[in-house]
Formats: structure tokens, C-alpha cells, sequence
């Protein structure tokens, strides 16, 4: 994070607990996006489960301005509801008295980006600057209820790039194979890598298809895991031996080559399969006109492509989305590795 990063701290709550930092008069906060290419291990036979790599993009992203106040107040778009009972929840912990915030841009919800540690951290960091609570990113990850599957969310919000995640321990740290949002009181996971991505251009086309979270995405966990033990030694091979070497070498061509190859089995099969016809035919369409490789983050339907001529794919991909029955849209955007900004103005 940038601007801010003294912020956080390890320590417990001040003495100034609930009391505004008189010196602050508003918090801007420009958060990423994530994009979350798999889970590892969904099948615990090793003794950790979940597990996952994922990368920091620049958009789309929250930017939201916090300013103190005697009650909580929300200007959103599409979060209003989301963003109160993140702030409510936080105000029983931490008893500040308000706050007002104003949501001037948003990651679309849904869709893959991570919309929900994205908003749940900027909003917390917020509370934590504004009310100089002296808490740490992981307790106040924890405080909002995020990373109970993956940590690449909260790694990206802290410095960006491209992440690993470690999981949790099985069943002594997490006993089921539920999402975060069902995952009470699980702290992120440790990240084993972290490393600065590339400067490629990264096309990403959202077909207008099914959104799956909720009670779906609870029913997807329930019923399909545990995964096969032989999933986890596969998808780690290509990670450790493709995808990490391509990065370190700015290999775009052998990166592309694992992304696709993820694609085609394990829970990332399932995440597709899930989806339908629409989200297939769309990433089998820009890896076969332009797109090196192309990869679905998270459930969908958001997808990222790496191509040498982006301009291009870009262009053939909106001429795509424009023959599906419920259209689409693409852009152009780049890796994210700082993290979230976070400007103080006195």
C-alpha cells in the first residue's frame, strides 16, 4: 500500500480507540482488482486445503473517499447496502462513531475481479485511518471476514502483483471447503510468493452471462468437493515449473501455455463447467483469434488474455461479444504491483 503503509501496525487499539484523528479531514483509497486463475487443493489429503495464485490489475478498481461523521452514510452506485453493513459491523467491534463515504468508482460485482475483500479492506483501512485504530491489514482482514479460502485478496490490497498462497491447514485451521463468505473467523493464509508481474497488456472481456455466488456457489462447494487427489501435484507442477519460471524470465509465451492448460482441468474445470456455453465459446474464441493464452478468474465470467497484439484481440473480441445474446465488454488494463493507494489529506 502506498502513502499510508505506517498505518498499520501490530499493535492492539490505542487509547485514542474510537476517537477521529482530529489532524485528518478525508481518506482517498484506490484499491486493484484481483484476478484469481485457481484454488490448488481441494481435497486435504496432504493436510492444507484451498491454496490458490492470482494477480493484482489496476482496473477495475474502488475509488472511495471516507471523511468523519457522527453516523454512517453511503453514496454507491451499487454497494450502498454492502458498504453499510460492512461499516455497521465494524462500528459494534471498534465503536466509532460514523462515517461518510462516497464510492466514486466500482468494480463490477460478481464477475471475478474480488469485489468484496477489495470494498471490505478499503472500507476497514478507512475506518482505521480515520479513527487511528492502530490495527494491521491481517487483523483487519480478519475483523471483516476475508481470506477464509484465498489470500491472493487481501496480498493484492497490501502490495499487488502476482501472489501464491500457502491454504490452511486441514482440518485443525479450516475443516470444510466453504468460500470465504461462509468461512467464519478464518484468518488469511500465508503467501509463499510474491513477485512483481510483468508490464503486459491484459485484455479482459466479460460476457454478459450468469453471475455465480450466494447460495449457488455454497452448493458448487457442497456438492463437488473434496477434488480428486490427483488434481493438486498436477496444477502445483505447472505452477511451480511453468508459471513461476515464465515470470521470472518474462516469458510471456510459456505463462500462456500454463494459463491454458489450467483451463482444461481440476476446479478450474468445474468454475467453466459451471458457467456455460456463453463463457466457453468466449475464451475458446479469443485463444483461438490473437490470445496466447487466455484464463477465467475465480468463477467468471470475467476473463484474462495475454496476447503480442492486444489492440487487435481487443477489437475481435468486442466484434464477439456483440453476436452473444446479452452482449458483452473488454478493456485493456495492466498488472497492479503496489497495492491499494491510500492519500491522506489533512
Amino acid at each position: 500500500m502506498q502513502d499510508a503503509s505506517s498505518t498499520y501496525g501490530t499493535d492492539s487499539l490505542s487509547e485514542m480507540k474510537g476517537e477521529t484523528n482530529s489532524a485528518i479531514r478525508e481518506v482517498r483509497i484506490t484499491t486493484p482488482a484481483r484476478l484469481h486463475f485457481s484454488l490448488i487443493d481441494l481435497n486435504g489429503q496432504l493436510g492444507r486445503i484451498d491454496g490458490g495464485f492470482g494477480l493484482a490489475i489496476n482496473e477495475p478498481n474502488f475509488k472511495i473517499v471516507a471523511e468523519p461523521a457522527t453516523e454512517i452514510h453511503v453514496e454507491s452506485d451499487a454497494y450502498q447496502k454492502r458498504a453499510c453493513e460492512i461499516l455497521t459491523h465494524l462500528q459494534t467491534i471498534y465503536q466509532f462513531p460514523g462515517i461518510k463515504l462516497k464510492l466514486i468508482s466500482e468494480i463490477p460485482t460478481h464477475s471475478g475481479f474480488g469485489s468484496g475483500t477489495q470494498l471490505s479492506l478499503a472500507i476497514a483501512t478507512a475506518v482505521n485511518v480515520l479513527y487511528d485504530l492502530k490495527l494491521s491489514l491481517l487483523e483487519l482482514a480478519t475483523a471483516v471476514g476475508r481470506g477464509g479460502t484465498s489470500g491472493i485478496g487481501v496480498a493484492a490490497f497490501d502490495s499487488g502483483g502476482f501472489i501464491v498462497d500457502v491454504g490452511h491447514q486441514y482440518p485443525e485451521q479450516k475443516a470444510s471447503f466453504l468460500p470465504s463468505s461462509a468461512a467464519d473467523d478464518i484468518s488469511p493464509p500465508p503467501i509463499l510468493f510474491q513477485q512483481s508481474f510483468p508490464n503486459w497488456q491484459l485484455l479482459i472481456a466479460i460476457p454478459n452471462c450468469s453471475r455465480i455466488y450466494g447460495e449457488e456457489e455454497l452448493n458448487l462447494f457442497r456438492t463437488l468437493c473434496p477434488q480428486p487427489p490427483s488434481v493438486a501435484p498436477k496444477l502445483t507442477h505447472i505452477l511451480l515449473l511453468q508459471i513461476l519460471p515464465a515470470l521470472l524470465e518474462n516469458n510471456m509465451h510459456q505463462f500462456s501455455k500454463a494459463l491454458n492448460h489450467i483451463q482444461t482441468f481440476g476446479w478450474k474445470k468445474v468454475e467453466i463447467d459451471a458457467q456455460g456455453d456463453e463463457l466457453k465459446q468466449t475464451l475458446e474464441f479469443m485463444q483461438n483469434n490473437g490470445a496466447l493464452g487466455g484464463g477465467v478468474s475465480s468463477w467468471g465470467p470475467a476473463i484474462c488474455a495475454v496476447s503480442e497484439d492486444i489492440v487487435e484481440l481487443k477489437r475481435k473480441t468486442e466484434m464477439f461479444l456483440s453476436t452473444l445474446p446479452n452482449g458483452g465488454t473488454c478493456f485493456i488494463t495492466s498488472a497492479n504491483n503496489t497495492g491499494a493507494e491510500i492519500k491522506i489529506v489533512d
